[in-house]
């Protein structure tokens, strides 16, 4: 098993159609077409782990802001079929945590759906399962009613998530110290999700009280994924 960084070509779309598109629900996920386009910014890298036999096994797409510095981990996937088998550890360590050298000092962030509101499947796996991987690796959540932008025209946002904190450079900690963020990097990296995806920043109360909430004195703070149900959920507006 090796690691491939992917531009365009057929890997790319069996990436798209194999492992992503079978991996999340269609309001969660960004068409091919966008994907394409959001490379050719180079501002988003797509990396994914393919078998001896050439075989796309699983990938991660990563998001960059030069602007907020924050580094989005848009999504991490592996084939049904090759899930537990220990492809998203090897994308992981070996993509995602190159991610702070490559980009210094930078805020790296993923969102994922909470267990206290989605449900697993089978096709698209456990939300609580998912967030141990996540704690495994060091994460830990952030204090915000979060929710997933409506990433497209005719698509919905994505309510109930949790915004977990990957890396933290000592650059992004807020007032109150090591156990919080500064908001105006979250801030920023907020502006432009809306911006890119719903082509404004929003004044409803679901998005306003997010906002709020980056605003937080002292900074948002940080908790353990063990606590997730103490994260308030996103507001319905």
């Amino acid at each position: 098993m090796k690691l491939v960084d992917l531009t365009a070509g057929p890997m790319l779309e069996a990436l798209h159609r194999e492992v992503l598109a079978t991996s999340f629900p269609p309001d969660q996920l960004v068409s091919l077409a966008d994907l394409r386009k959001q490379i050719e910014t180079g501002l988003v890298v797509v990396t994914a782990a393919v078998d001896g036999d050439g075989r796309v096994l699983g990938g991660v797409v990563g998001e960059w802001s030069p602007t907020s510095r924050v580094m989005l981990l848009s999504y991490l996937a592996v084939a049904a079929d090759a899930r537990g088998g220990g492809v998203g550890r090897f994308l992981y360590t070996g993509a995602v945590e190159s991610w702070p050298a490559r980009h210094h000092p930078c805020l790296v962030l993923a969102e994922v759906e909470s267990p206290a509101g989605h449900s697993g499947s089978e096709a698209y796996g456990d939300p609580l399962a998912r967030l141990r991987f996540y704690g495994r690796h060091g994460a830990r959540l952030l204090e915000l009613p979060y929710f997933q932008p409506a990433l497209a025209p005719g698509l919905s946002r994505v309510p109930d998530l949790l915004l977990l904190v990957l890396h933290l450079d000592t650059e992004f900690h807020g007032a109150g110290g090591a156990d919080t963020v500064a908001g105006e990097p979250l801030r920023q990296f907020m502006v432009e999700y809306f911006e890119s995806t719903e082509g404004a920043v929003p004044d409803d109360p679901t998005a306003s009280a997010l906002l709020h909430a980056m605003a937080a004195p002292g900074g948002v703070p940080l908790r353990p994924v063990e606590r997730h149900r103490e994260v308030e959920m996103s507001v319905r507006g």
